[in-house]
């Protein structure tokens, strides 16, 4: 096996087109983990939604399988587009890869947090259970275990895109800060106010993805037979500032159902 080489060499990739893939995708799993994962699931069970926002669902009864919910659906949704990007083309194949790191990592990433702070989805799943202490411990080494796993997969996913590690930089690193700052523009809208932001959105942000920063180190060595590349491509530019535009404005300030009730 040879390393990857380090030689300095013009980019490849459209960074514009990984900014707006960046931005679609991070929206797209907040809506799956919100409006599908939490937003059906209460539906299914006979419970009453009353708010939709970009990072949290208001409903009315407590329930154990709506708050497991979100993360179950960014897992399935997310090992689903990472197995369907192999067999796509470049562009579309960087889009499968990057909604499955953010999917995978915000969900993995969830035990792990819920587990340490106690709070979140995963720490409502398990609030009532008797040995809180043994389960957090339990849930946060799964979730650190799993997490790494994740970042792993990701890592062999992204390596055909990476000629030289300094491209990791640009297909990695700049979608990261990309995805993190846009989701938390439309959280600093949220109804819950600044504490919501600064209590879920920041650290789910750039916590929960934060294994993109260090993916780079996971990456195969064997070289690509065939490096591929992100090119330039209008219709993702103009999605994102559609799709992001829209997402920011309508679910950052959220969509009402009735009256409200946190959960």
């Amino acid at each position: 096996m040879r390393s990857f080489r380090v030689e300095a060499m013009p980019s490849r990739h459209s960074k514009a087109t990984i900014v707006g893939v960046a931005v679609v995708s991070m929206g797209l799993a907040a809506l799956l983990h919100e409006g599908l994962g939490h937003g059906v699931t209460a539906w299914l069970r006979g419970d009453v939604v009353t708010q939709l926002t970009s990072n949290h669902l208001s409903d009315q009864k407590a329930d154990r399988l709506v708050d497991a919910g979100g993360t179950l659906v960014n897992l399935l949704t997310g090992a689903i587009a990472l197995a369907a990007s192999f067999r796509a083309r470049p562009n579309l194949r960087f889009f499968l890869w990057f909604f499955a790191a953010v999917s995978l990592l915000d969900g993995s990433g969830y035990f792990l947090f819920s587990g340490v702070a106690g709070v979140g989805d995963w720490a409502a799943f398990i609030a009532g259970l008797p040995r809180q202490a043994v389960l957090r411990a339990a849930m946060a080494i799964f979730g650190a275990v799993f997490y790494y796993l994740c970042v792993k997969l990701l890592a062999a996913g992204i390596r055909p895109f990476v000629a030289t590690s300094s491209e990791y930089n640009t297909l990695g690193r700049l979608p990261y800060f990309a995805a993190c700052i846009f989701y938390c523009i439309a959280g600093a809208l949220d109804p819950l106010g600044i504490r919501l932001l600064f209590l879920s959105t920041i650290p789910a942000a750039f916590g929960g993805l934060s294994g993109l920063l260090w993916a780079g180190r996971l990456l195969p060595k064997t070289d690509p037979a065939e490096p591929l590349a992100v090119t330039p491509a209008p219709i993702w530019w103009w999605t994102a500032a559609i799709f992001g535009l829209a997402f920011v404005v309508v679910l950052g300030h959220g969509i009402n159902f009735g009256h409200s009730s946190n959960s």
